[in-house]
């Protein structure tokens, strides 16, 4: 089965895993997915790393640790933020530097309040950042890493998380546990807020999809 999925994104990726999520644990479903990714260029496999979320068990966290590596899209720190990694992690990555650096960056950016250019999934698990810093805590640490690397990437995603800080330290608890995310992968409308959340991504999906056929039919 690997084999079969080595190229398939997370689109293609959808309906076997939810397969796997039905009739396995978490760590089983972990383990399928991960044997699936090894196989992956890592362009690939890092657009895909935000379904090991999804398996809803701890063990993920460890597995995207060992794994992140370049290039480095913002599903690695989504799905770490969605797995509840705590700020002493983070800043852990921080510090680390390299891939490590820009996964704990783009997770923190993941923890600012739900947004409609966030996925549905996304808004209707509604992470918080556990053990939150003090914003004094959190600017230095953000100085820091400027200091070490002040690439392009890093002053942008920097300056996101700036933009969402007040979001981002807001506490409080999140919208689904990390143990329910498997529930919420195969089945997102029973959910708190899930129906209006939705409703709105079909109407924005739909809105697009028209103009799309708009514009062709004005180059036709």
């Amino acid at each position: 089965m690997s084999e079969e999925l080595q190229f398939s994104d997370s689109r293609a990726l959808h309906a076997p895993f939810a397969q796997q999520l039905s009739q396995l644990s978490p760590d089983g479903a972990l383990a399928w997915l991960t044997a699936i990714l090894a196989t992956q260029a890592p362009a690939l496999r890092s657009s895909n790393a935000i379904l090991l979320a999804y398996t809803g068990t701890p063990a993920a966290l460890d597995w995207i640790d060992a794994n992140v590596g370049s290039p480095v899209a913002g599903q690695w720190g989504v799905a770490a933020a969605l797995l509840d990694t705590p700020w002493p992690r983070i800043l852990d990555w921080l510090q680390r530097g390299g891939p490590h650096r820009l996964m704990a960056l783009d997770a923190l950016h993941a923890y600012r309040k739900p947004a409609a250019n966030m996925s549905p999934l996304e808004q209707i698990a509604a992470p918080v950042l556990p053990q939150a810093p003090s914003r004094a805590a959190l600017d230095a640490a953000l100085a820091t890493c400027l200091a070490a690397s002040a690439t392009p990437r890093i002053h942008a995603a920097v300056n996101s998380i700036n933009r969402h800080v007040d979001d981002i330290l807001r506490g409080g608890p999140r919208g689904v546990p990390v143990a329910d995310l498997p529930r919420l992968y195969l089945d997102p409308a029973p959910f708190q807020d899930a129906s209006s959340i939705l409703d709105r991504h079909e109407t924005v999906v739909d809105g697009m999809r028209q103009n799309l056929q708009n514009l062709l039919k004005g180059i036709l």
